[in-house]
């Protein structure tokens, strides 16, 4: 009896799962707190949040003017009078200097939902009163942040669909079927993110970013799926329904494999100190387990009732792309050669790699609000974000106060008169940069310590900045082993194997050593960005030598009926991530540029090792063996 897809039942449940994401999604919103990568949980968020709950003026919005220009008392009035605005608290007006105004705000600082009406309609004001004056501050500062994420994330992902759809369209010369194969990968999307809200109903920086990563790996499966069926039609002269079936058939183990390769190294983020990485890996976990239902349910539909001449089109690339299979047979050995020589040259470079000393940097870069914090720090020797010590015995404070011996490493300090024991201190040196943050923290230890003072505690803006330096170096050395272990363990369980595994994944090492010399090379230093991408291209990359070995072991090492079936889609697949990474290039935000740019840069290399080391290691491995009962 001939197998039919079960059309009726699978469309209906497509249906049902999104009439349910839809209304899941109603509730699921992007946040971009500055303090987002640790979580509220984290016990310096807890202590910074409990003393700003109990005196405003900690992190406050802070209005800087032109040196001759100041503010008149009926402006000043419809500022205080705006909801979430307290009081204002202090100005600082010195001659030849720019004239700065702080104002305490009843909502949470760093809460872009809460920030964002107070920001607009205190902008309003401004544009209208006096035009050559700009806020700052934390609030200002999260405001433009998460403005500037929220247009890049929703640039990117129109970007990665425009480039993506034209990409297959030159290819395969289908422009609409490119269109048609969004569709599962879009519901697919939806489904992951409706679970990610069940979980949790805000999206960090990190975390909505896996729209468009995921994008570019449900077309991924998608290509390889159209492929398939496309050589099923051609080459085995299956009439539609059989050749779509026979293709579901082929790409169920590979596509599932790399489904879950990606999915574990998503997982292996959710063993990070940072809650961000966390937040990432799980939303990042269950997106790709909704496209790869969505793309293994819906896209055989859209293969079956899209018009047949879709699927006949000769390709762009077909020819020259199997024209590859004999030159790389020849001069496997040398290429190969040629690869691992990179590898070392680039390790050796990668033993220089820094790691980024400003993370607060990485995301206020290019803000408006953070070149106006420069210029009072500059004039006024003022950070809007000052360090803040808590001590336990609120008379230690008053004493520190009284000090006359103070470090030259201070340059201020007050008593903040709502909360018994805190000082608000401003050092010199920019606390934001790690190795300042650490000198003014040491000689405020030797100054308490010769006080004989009690026990203190830092908290403020800059020591979040260092808590989250301090677990990003604790998260290096823990994630991508854990990636790698946990792909190598899907791969064994999947291949059955353990010699397959390590084929596929040996060669992908030295993508990541290349991307690791090149920003050595460059003087990229590694920072958050960085960690998160390293697990996330090894999951991704190994997804074409999953295909290899499949198609490898399905055509007795043939290597042109490999690339015949297989080795088109693995460069369209891979091009369509790097164009869904590289859409973050264009972004304005420095840590999006970041990981468009790295993980394109990672991602060509596994492209590279994927179509010329591996059919190497393939050859002198992976020996061919009886195929005759395949299907």
């Amino acid at each position: 009896m001939t197998r039919s897809w079960p059309t009726l039942p699978v469309s209906i449940a497509g249906v049902i799962l999104t009439a349910v994401s839809v209304f899941l999604l109603l509730d699921l919103r992007i946040e971009a707190d500055v303090y987002g990568l640790l979580g509220q949980q984290d016990p310096a968020v807890k202590l910074f949040d409990e003393l700003s709950s109990q005196t405003p003026g900690l992190e406050e919005l802070l209005i800087v003017c032109d040196s001759e220009s100041m503010l008149d008392r009926p402006v000043l009035n419809r500022l205080v009078d705006l909801d979430g605005v307290t009081a204002h608290t202090r100005s600082y007006l010195q001659s030849g200097k720019s004239p700065v105004y702080g104002f305490s705000l009843a909502v949470d600082a760093s809460d872009w939902q809460e920030t964002r009406p107070v920001m607009m309609q205190a902008s309003d004001i401004l544009a209208e009163a006096a035009p050559q004056c700009g806020l700052t501050g934390t609030p200002a500062i999260v405001y433009e942040m998460q403005s500037r994420v929220d247009k890049d994330l929703r640039v990117a992902i129109a970007l990665a669909v425009v480039f993506v759809s034209l990409l297959f369209a030159f290819v395969y010369r289908i422009g609409l079927l490119a269109l048609f194969m969004m569709i599962p990968v879009g519901l697919g999307i939806a489904w992951g993110l409706a679970a990610y809200s069940l979980i949790r109903n805000e999206l960090t920086l990190l975390a909505a970013t896996v729209p468009t990563l995921l994008l570019g790996i449900g077309i991924d499966h998608c290509i390889h799926m159209i492929q398939s069926c496309r050589y099923a039609i051609t080459h085995d002269r299956k009439p539609r329904q059989q050749a779509v079936l026979l293709a579901w058939t082929r790409m169920l183990r590979p596509v599932t494999l790399a489904s879950l390769t990606t999915a574990i190294t998503f997982v292996a983020l959710g063993r990070a100190n940072l809650s961000g990485f966390v937040d990432l890996g799980w939303s990042g976990a269950l997106v790709t387990l909704g496209v790869y239902a969505a793309c293994m349910g819906l896209l055989p539909l859209v293969l079956l009732y899209c018009p047949e001449q879709w699927l006949l089109r000769t390709t762009t690339f077909d020819r020259p792309v199997r024209r590859l299979a004999p030159v790389i047979s020849r001069h496997g050995a040398l290429l190969s050669s040629i690869a691992v020589v990179l590898a070392l040259l680039a390790s050796l470079s990668a033993s220089n790699l820094e790691m980024l000393s400003d993370n607060h940097k990485l995301e206020t870069s290019g803000l408006p609000s953070r070149d106006l914090q420069e210029r009072i720090a500059n004039e006024h020797e003022l950070t809007t974000s000052p360090l803040l010590l808590l001590f336990d015995n609120a008379d230690d404070a008053i004493e520190l106060l009284a000090a006359t011996d103070r470090p030259v490493e201070i340059n201020s300090m007050m008593a903040i008169p709502e909360v018994d024991g805190l000082l608000q201190v401003h050092p010199v040196d920019n606390p934001f940069l790690r190795a300042d943050y650490d000198r003014t923290l040491a000689a405020l230890g030797q100054w308490i310590s010769a006080e004989g003072l009690g026990t203190w505690t830092a908290s403020g803006a800059p020591a979040l900045n260092a808590r989250i330096d301090e677990l990003l170096t604790k998260d290096v050395p823990r994630v991508l082993p854990f990636a790698a272990l946990a792909i190598f363990a899907v791969l064994v369980i999947g291949t059955r194997s353990v010699l397959l595994p390590i084929v596929i994944l040996a060669p992908l090492s030295l993508a990541l050593i290349w991307l690791a010399g090149v920003m050595s090379l460059f003087g990229i230093a590694v920072s958050a960005v960085t960690i998160a991408i390293a697990p996330l291209v090894l999951g991704i990359g190994v997804d074409g030598g999953v295909h290899f070995v499949s198609s490898w072991q399905r055509h007795d090492g043939q290597l042109e009926e490999v690339f015949a079936e297989t080795g088109l889609a693995i460069i369209v697949t891979v091009t369509t991530s790097i164009a869904a990474f590289g859409t973050f290039v264009i972004s304005d935000s420095p840590s999006l540029i970041r990981f468009g740019s790295q993980a394109s840069l990672a991602l060509a290399g596994c492209l590279l090792v994927t179509l010329t080391l591996l059919p190497t290691i393939a050859r002198r491995w992976l020996p061919p063996r009886d195929r005759k009962g395949e299907a």
